[in-house]
């Protein structure tokens, strides 16, 4: 149950210099092919899922997630010349998880007409958890034959077929033809972001030649510096498989941003590589000085006038929020989208600025850490916060905030352990509103949680090069005068580190008031120094207190009784990091934040 909305476009077949490419498009301009029915369009970004080009300024969209199930169109290519030769098809498509077992699928055809039907090439699933079953959401290559030696024209058609899951995205395909030789690095399999320690460095070789890949030499250098080189032989890699290795030379980096060039040479003994285009891989790989957990990131794109949000809602998503302890494992935005009809009231400019970054074509739409989980289903939904959850963070996001009339001001302190450029948001939100029930279209909903009322200092963001265990400090100011807000006592702020490429969500946190009038002059008798420090902190109190230290999921990691003037903590066996001292005593009940460095 998803709401429909807008999207049309276009494509481009250029014809390539390179002798062996008889056709290529890469959707960088407009529609040159032919849809036969709605559901293929150019996109310069994508949404449900979320993701980018693989190249350039545009890939092609099959519209699976709005069209009903079932609903198919062919791309056609126009006619292409074939000069009595075998020709090959490589393409790249994204693949990702969410609706896992919705069969949205292209097809590749091959004919003589144009028209529908042909000789089928190859299959491909949208899902990862279908053929061929991959890992890791992300665009992966592929090829098929055209069986015999073509001469005369011919047409090459993508099917797209629909389950009413996630849209397909393709890009860069080309029509050439199959040289004896010629040897692909189809992928770099080192994670994006590792720990320090000894690496292995592992990968995919294709062969994209027609004869089999008997040896070939793997290499891999960093940041342009000395080359490893490990020759393969007693290979027998078939035309169009795949050979998965591990270089016998480990890398062994220190915490930093490393450019890793992984590339093939030398194939089958000094053979010619027909493409040597393909050989390489260079992959941005930032090497962590630590980690530390998750608070996950919902984004919520719903409406006040859309029946199937009602639905997700009061069904699916609440029981799921209000389970347990849910709505304390992970921070919410719901951002109220201008759609169907006259959309919801509280919708903002804002909040248009995140539907087209995330590309969002519908509503419900949930973002779980930037990943697609709008689930009708509260176990799923379930099982995506549980996976969530489980995977590292690499920065200390800690912020708080302060209310003075319709002043906000958001204090964001963090302590990044890896190196590179991100942005730094942060959302006002109210917990409950009930002012935007829609008079004109109600969809019987009669409450909404955590409504985005403004983004600090807009929705774009503040962009932020972060150097590992460089600590740094953002203080943002906004006036909610304007805006929809209900009830000032019932704000809370949600603060993000977001990859503004990747769209990859990289931790998030709730920012707490700061200390009322009556407990700063509390605080006053109390002082927890140096701060920040190495670890050894010292308390000034003029009366014995009891101190309790925990780190920010809550463990408690020190205590203390009976702590008094200039008494010293040795806290230098912690890693690095933010921790809550929690003080109490006579007449006493505070919370410091101490920073170790």
């Amino acid at each position: 149950m998803k709401k429909i909305t807008l999207l049309i476009t276009l494509f481009l077949l250029t014809f390539s210099a390179e002798a062996q490419v008889v056709a290529s498009q890469n959707f960088d301009v407009s529609l040159g092919w032919t849809s036969s029915a709605t559901g293929w369009a150019r996109r310069i970004t994508g949404g449900a899922p979320a993701c980018a080009t693989f190249a350039g300024a545009g890939m092609a969209r099959f519209n699976s997630y709005d069209l009903a199930t079932g609903s198919s169109a062919r791309l056609t290519s126009p006619a292409i010349t074939f000069t009595g030769a075998t020709y090959r098809v490589k393409f790249k498509m994204y693949r990702d998880s969410g609706y896992p077992t919705a069969a949205d699928r292209v097809r590749l055809y091959y004919n003589t007409t144009g028209l529908a039907g042909g000789t089928l090439l190859g299959t491909v699933n949208r899902s990862m958890s279908l053929a061929p079953i991959v890992t890791t959401a992300g665009w992966y290559s592929y090829a098929f034959d055209i069986p015999g030696n073509l001469t005369g024209t011919g047409y090459v058609h993508f099917l797209g077929t629909g389950a009413y899951g996630n849209n397909i995205f393709i890009d860069e395909v080309t029509i050439e033809t199959i040289q004896p030789n010629d040897a692909e690095m189809n992928a770099v399999n080192v994670n994006s972001i590792i720990m320090g320690g000894t690496t292995a460095v592992t990968g995919t070789i294709r062969n994209f030649g027609a004869s089999p890949i008997t040896s070939v030499d793997v290499n891999w250098q960093v940041d342009g510096g000395t080359v490893y080189t490990q020759s393969l032989t007693g290979l027998n890699i078939a035309s169009g498989a795949t050979y998965d290795f591990t270089h016998a030379d480990s890398w062994s980096p220190t915490p930093g941003l490393y450019a890793l060039n992984v590339f093939v040479s030398n194939i089958n003994n000094g053979s010619v590589d027909a493409d040597a285009t393909n050989d390489a891989i260079t992959k941005s790989i930032s090497v962590a000085s630590n980690s530390t957990a998750r608070f996950p990131l919902y984004e919520k794109f719903s409406s006040a006038t859309c029946a199937p949000c009602a639905t997700f809602n009061t069904t699916y998503f609440s029981p799921f929020y209000n389970a347990g302890t849910n709505n304390d494992n992970f921070a919410l935005i719901n951002y109220q989208v201008n759609w169907p009809g006259t959309g919801d009231p509280y919708y903002t400019l804002e909040t248009g600025t995140r539907v087209q970054y995330y590309g969002v074509s519908g509503a419900p739409t949930l973002y779980v850490d930037s990943n697609e989980g709008t689930n009708f289903n509260t176990a799923a939904l379930q099982s995506d916060l549980d996976t969530a959850v489980t995977k590292p963070s690499y920065f200390i996001l800690d912020a708080t905030r302060t209310l003075n009339g319709t002043e906000m001001t958001v204090d964001i302190n963090t302590i990044p352990y890896i190196t590179g450029t991100y942005k730094i948001y942060a959302a006002v939100v109210e917990k409950v509103t009930t002012g935007n029930i829609s008079p004109s279209s109600p969809n019987g909903e009669t409450s909404f949680k955590n409504v985005m009322m403004k983004m600090l200092p807009d929705a774009q963001g503040t962009v932020v090069n972060f150097t590992y265990d460089v600590p740094t400090n953002h203080s943002l100011t906004v006036d909610l005068l304007d805006t929809f807000v209900e009830d000032y006592e019932d704000l809370d702020v949600v603060v993000f580190i977001q990859n503004a490429q990747t769209k990859a969500i990289m931790q998030s946190q709730y920012a707490p008031n700061t200390l009322s009038t009556n407990q700063f002059d509390a605080a006053a008798k109390i002082k927890v120094y140096p701060n920040p420090s190495n670890g050894i902190v010292k308390i000034a109190s003029e009366t014995p207190v009891n101190v309790v230290v925990t780190d920010i999921s809550g463990k408690v990691v020190f205590t203390m009784n009976e702590a008094t003037n200039d008494t010293q903590m040795n806290l230098s066996s912690l890693q690095k990091g933010i921790y809550l001292a929690k003080i109490t005593g006579e007449g006493i009940q505070q919370t410091q934040k101490i920073v170790l460095k």
